[in-house]
């Protein structure tokens, strides 16, 4: 398959799972526990009825949408993922490239493979994502490096105060230090295409993170001290801490409780997003969509509430917008597709959801994302 075949993200999905071994996938796929919250991001979705109105001029359909100082052509971007590269060589930048030639927001993750440096390069809009250092000094390396990369948004994640149990990783074998079963290498041997990436570059590093390491050390000894800076004490002291150092737009993400985004709002972040972590984190979670509508109303408006979780339809996007989200993050949907295609895998993505959300407006009687509101959800929203 071409990437132009693929009608859907779920094209795109299988595309990727016929490409990857299945520890990999598995990687991309799976969640905490029992991965329940995975599967309830998907399914809360499923509940989510919307009620049509007709006899509307729905001739032009305008999915523009202003967030933090810039407007762009949908609301939607690309949410941070770490080690994209075990999917494909370079899969960071190509995200990166395909989301900034689109138009959309690129957030790289604080576990990425390429540097804040290099995708600044292609992407000098993107936005990055830190996890919090025990090291005050690393922490705020990091900041002082996105900020001389020009990039205008700094993302918070606050909800990984401690490692989760994924236990498909530990099964077979993809946790540190990286050692995989036996029946997975053999399975690996079955994906050709992967392989020959894999056996060209290796396990690739964590390039934010080699200044912090042993001169010298592989990627593995890398992702090591990665580690050991995981997971500092994190308060809302903390938080005050980066927002005086951090001049830019200060973005809160994994916030689903309405209790801690008033608390974001007094700490002076710019925007909060709702999320769960894709079901990656605590398997009891409610699903994103749920949590979103109080978040959303215990902000008022006051700054922008965005949103993943589970996203892997343009409608997903509609129903989270009418639910009270200003703007949306795809995940996985995105990961799918620069394993499956790379860069052109991605644009493919953004193009189909683009395309979906404007059937869905449409039908709906909506010509802009400004009409999407709580009026046009039947039974079972949340």
């Amino acid at each position: 398959m071409k990437p132009e075949k693929a009608i859907s993200t779920y094209d795109l999905k299988g595309q990727a799972r016929r490409r990857l071994p299945r520890i990999i996938f598995d990687y991309i796929e799976g969640g905490a526990e029992d991965e329940t919250c995975v599967v309830r991001n998907r399914a809360a979705f499923g509940d989510l009825q919307i009620t049509p109105r007709y006899l509307r001029d729905v001739s032009k359909i305008d999915q523009s949408t202003a967030l933090l100082g810039r407007t762009h052509p949908a609301p939607f971007g690309i949410a941070p993922m770490g080690m994209t590269a075990i999917t494909r060589p370079g899969a960071d930048l190509m995200l990166a490239r395909a989301a900034h030639e689109a138009g959309l927001p690129f957030v790289l993750s604080g576990a990425s493979n390429a540097s804040i440096a290099r995708v600044a390069e292609v992407a000098p809009d993107a936005w990055y994502q830190i996890y919090i250092p025990k090291d005050v000094s690393i922490r705020r390396d990091l900041i002082s490096k996105t900020a001389d990369a020009g990039l205008p948004t700094l993302v918070v994640t606050i909800d990984v105060p401690i490692y989760s149990k994924r236990e498909r990783d530990i099964k077979s074998g993809w946790i540190r230090p990286y050692n995989p079963t036996l029946p997975a290498k053999v399975e690996a041997l079955r994906h050709p295409a992967w392989l020959a990436g894999y056996l060209k570059t290796g396990i690739p590093y964590l390039e934010n993170w080699q200044a912090y390491a042993p001169k010298g050390a592989n990627p593995i000894e890398v992702a090591g001290t990665f580690a050991s800076q995981s997971f500092a004490v994190q308060t809302w002291d903390t938080l005050a801490q980066i927002r005086e150092q951090w001049k830019g737009r200060l973005v809160l993400k994994g916030v689903l409780s309405p209790e801690d985004a008033k608390l974001a709002v007094a700490a002076g972040a710019d925007g909060i997003i709702v999320s769960n972590h894709g079901g990656r984190q605590f398997d009891r979670a409610p699903a994103s969509i749920v949590a979103l509508p109080a978040v959303a109303a215990a902000v008022a408006g006051r700054i922008p509430v965005m949103f993943d979780g589970g996203i892997m339809r343009g409608s997903d996007i509609v129903a989270a917008l009418c639910l009270g989200a200003d703007f949306a993050f795809i995940g996985r949907a995105a990961l799918y597709a620069v394993a499956a295609f790379g860069q052109a895998g991605v644009a493919r993505a953004i193009a189909i959801l683009q395309q979906e959300m404007h059937l869905a407006m449409a039908t709906m009687g909506c010509t802009t994302i400004g009409e999407l509101d709580a009026s046009y959800l039947g039974k079972g929203a949340a």
